[in-house]
């Protein structure tokens, strides 16, 4: 049982790691092309120059692109080359039915382990070279395509909607308590899937339209690094050459 969860959480730590490049391209050219035009008052930042509209939509379509890549690399690991496509039909669909990351965890979960046991099939020899590049892919993405719309979508779709719902609504005071867990949870293993789940939930949110979530995270990553290089900088004489260059390293990365 240990082995398995073991694994699982490596399945998911797959995906989350090949999702990381996509959510970093659409939040920073997000937050440039808004932190160059400004706020007009009323109406919050508003961004009305060609340039910086268009870097907002490339943006925009990066982030379109999370939920797809987490499910497909999800079942990738789970069952390799033959799981990449179900998992990522299966993430267009959470998209699709609102199932925001939630969904595409299941979906990249279900995907990978169908293409899995598909793969385990005992078929003629003559099918086996069409199994992992037409056979395997088609049926896994037809049954996660199904069980998506006609069964798990609606459900977890709506599971979605009430927590968006309540952290917009959340008051002050707990937003700092979530902001704390949050933070909390990213130093606690310097990037390993403590780290990882918090960051995977606050880039979710994002695509959710929850933006306050991503703050505090993004406060919390920088904290480490510069508390090590600040540390080198105060006490320069107390480290060892290596680990002083170390920290300048840090020190610029926070």
């Amino acid at each position: 049982m240990k082995e398995e969860l073991k694994r699982i959480r490596e399945y998911l730590m797959t995906g989350v790691s090949y999702m990381i490049p996509i959510v970093v391209i659409g939040g920073v050219l997000i937050a440039f092309s808004i932190a160059l035009s400004g706020v007009q008052a009323g109406k919050g930042a508003v961004v009305t120059n060609p340039v910086l509209k268009s870097m907002m939509d490339i943006g925009t379509a990066s982030f379109s692109m999370m939920v797809p890549v987490l499910a497909g690399f999800i079942a990738f690991g789970i069952a390799d080359r033959p799981g990449l496509a179900p998992g990522l039909v299966g993430g267009v669909l959470a998209n699709q039915l609102k199932a925001g990351f939630l969904g595409g965890i299941i979906a990249g979960f279900i995907a990978g382990y169908v293409a899995r046991w598909i793969k385990s099939w005992r078929v003629p020899k003559n099918l086996r070279p069409i199994m992992p590049i037409f056979v395997i892919p088609l049926l896994s993405a037809l049954i996660v395509g199904f069980l998506m719309i006609y069964i798990l979508g609606n459900p977890i779709s709506s599971a979605m909607t009430a927590m968006t719902n309540w952290l917009k609504s959340m008051s002050t005071g707990n937003a700092v308590i979530l902001a704390m867990i949050m933070g909390a949870m990213i130093a606690f293993d310097m990037g390993g899937p403590v780290n990882k789940v918090a960051f995977l939930f606050a880039a979710a949110m994002i695509g959710e339209g929850v933006y306050t979530i991503m703050g505090p995270v993004a406060v919390a990553i920088c904290i480490p690094p510069l508390g090590m290089g600040v540390a080198t900088l105060l006490a320069p004489t107390s480290t060892l050459k290596q680990k002083r260059k170390q920290g300048m390293v840090h020190l610029q990365w926070g």
